[in-house]
């Protein structure tokens, strides 16, 4: 897979070894879409990155210059993968951060050879082991580390192609290793709360919004992993996805036939909808 990649706007492949993105994990990420050459929900990515800012005590985030190494790592490509990392940058050694640090911006490309639309497929949903931890302060926001997912979905090895659930360490329902999770029970949408761990994603704030807009009864709750065995329907959400039908659930080797249904539909229906307007636009 070709990528191109800009380091603080200039076209580079390393950064040093004292940065503290690699030292510590220091940093944030946001993983975009690109179809038909558009950087899609790239209005959504910056503010769940400038939340990420804030949490993390980094600078204002620079949207000018990550735009421009946006536009151009994609060039004249029309589908892909935009990956934006920024870090706290070079610093001393130790866990104190630097006052006025020096943020390093990482923008890469990676070409797609196909639409979004062509490789949606509904999956299998498996309950993982790995847990993940309660930390409120760093909820929501996609930091770069990563361990507990990378744990989680190293459990999948032998079928990569299933998405796995996570739960946290109180036994409730949070999130896939790679995405959001929805459900719909009693003719009510829902998604977990993401008060205490999780990624709040891109796509899953697009639905919990549309779908009020559409009428329909949604919420964000506190969800078990019964809730999620008596679903009538479920579905994941990422950027990527960005909306995959579940039509099996297997807990602890023990397996449930899943279906998708008309809020599947919608959600994706919604989703494609509003990629292709942004690219009409672009």
């Amino acid at each position: 897979m070709k990528t191109n990649t800009l380091i603080n706007g200039k076209p580079a492949e390393s950064v040093s070894y004292l940065d503290r993105g690699f030292q510590y994990g220091d940093g944030l990420f946001e993983t975009v879409l690109v179809e038909a050459g558009c950087a899609t929900f790239l209005n959504a990515h910056f503010e769940r990155l400038q939340r990420g800012c804030d949490a993390l005590g980094f600078p204002c985030l620079d949207v000018g210059a990550i735009t421009n190494d946006v536009l151009e790592v994609i060039g004249n490509n029309n589908y892909g993968v935009v990956k934006i990392i920024l870090t706290r940058g070079v610093g001393e050694r130790g866990f104190l951060p630097p006052e006025t640090p020096n943020i390093t911006r990482v923008v890469s490309f990676s070409i797609r050879g196909e639409s979004i639309k062509a490789p949606l497929k509904d999956i299998e949903l498996v309950l993982c082991k790995t847990s993940l931890a309660q930390q409120p302060l760093l909820a929501g926001i996609k930091h770069l580390n990563q361990l507990e997912r990378i744990l989680a979905r190293t459990e999948l090895r032998e079928n990569t192609s299933a998405e796995g659930l996570m739960l946290d360490t109180e036994g409730n329902v949070i999130e896939g290793t790679m995405s959001n999770v929805f459900i719909v029970k009693n003719d009510v949408l829902m998604t977990p709360k993401l008060n205490n761990c999780g990624v709040a994603g891109v796509i899953r704030e697009h639905l919990l919004k549309h779908a009020k807009e559409a009428g329909f009864q949604s919420k964000e709750a506190v969800l078990t992993l019964n809730d999620i065995k008596e679903a009538a329907e479920i579905f994941m959400t990422n950027s990527l996805m960005p909306v995959r039908g579940i039509n099996r659930l297997t807990v602890d080797n023990t397996s449930l036939d899943k279906k998708g249904g008309s809020y599947t539909s919608w959600a994706l229906d919604s989703v494609l909808t509003s990629i292709q307007q942004q690219v009409k636009v672009a």
